[in-house]
């Protein structure tokens, strides 16, 4: 009996909980994206706003939600709950891009989005269960990131080009440049780029000892990143030559 119920408060990933949890989320950003392109609201400027900015009000009440949890005295853990993550920031950059529409966080929401915080439905670092409030906490943290940045892709036609990812590879260096020195500091993990102690463990730890893998841990986000750019530029380059003007043939001129 005990085991038949375990998966209440236990999460195991690559099981039956995992699979329900990806096909809930596809289907709940399908009926989002073609919501948004049929032709009541694909075709109306207006109401095109006003999804977006509709969706954009509950995600970002979403992510203050999971950001008020995680911080609550009874649940606090220096650990692990102080807003440091990727995850912790694109949660809240991720609707602020569909409410304002800002080029720079609509890149951030899908390098950071698509490139590291969908990892989280690969490979979730999550132990806790339908049974237990951190399940829902974790995951609803990671749908508002992810979701965000394919219903801008999918939706609304956001479409890299190479500024945009300088951008967020700066950035991306910026944050591990700020947060590495905090993880040694105070003996921290915050990126997954820390040390881990004890009994504890980290995605990261598979690619090698530490610090040595901080290095290729950011090598490896941003050719991550460099991968979604691709096809875009690639599509892009085609694009142009399809539609380049062709030049009318020199006249012949008689000798």
């Amino acid at each position: 009996m005990r085991d038949s119920v375990s998966w209440i408060h236990h999460f195991e990933p690559y099981t039956a909980t995992h699979l329900w949890v990806i096909v809930s989320f596809l289907a709940m950003v399908s009926a989002m994206v073609l919501l948004r392109r049929g032709d009541d609201i694909a075709t109306q400027p207006p109401r095109r706003r006003l999804m977006d900015r509709l969706i954009g009000w509950i995600f970002l009440a979403g992510a203050l939600f999971v950001q008020v949890v995680t911080l609550w005295p009874s649940r606090f853990d220096h650990w692990s709950s102080l807003p440091l993550h990727i995850c912790d920031i694109a949660m809240f950059v991720a609707p602020l891009a569909l409410l304002l529409g800002w080029r720079g966080l609509r890149a951030i929401g899908y390098f950071w989005g698509l490139g590291l915080s969908s990892l989280s439905f690969i490979f979730p670092d999550l132990h806790f269960g339908p049974g237990d409030f951190q399940f829902w906490v974790f995951w609803t943290a990671h749908a508002i990131i992810v979701a965000s940045a394919l219903y801008d892709i999918t939706a609304r036609g956001f479409r890299p080009r190479w500024r945009d990812w300088l951008f967020v590879a700066g950035l991306s260096i910026l944050y591990v440049c700020i947060i590495f020195p905090l993880d040694v500091l105070f003996h921290l993990n915050y990126g997954y780029i820390g040390q881990t102690y004890k009994n504890q463990h980290s995605p990261a730890d598979s690619l090698g000892p530490w610090p040595w893998r901080v290095p290729l841990m950011v090598g490896l986000a941003l050719l991550a990143m460099l991968l979604l750019l691709l096809p875009w530029v690639i599509v892009r380059a085609r694009t142009s030559r399809n539609h380049a003007p062709t030049l009318p043939p020199a006249p012949v001129i008689a000798g």
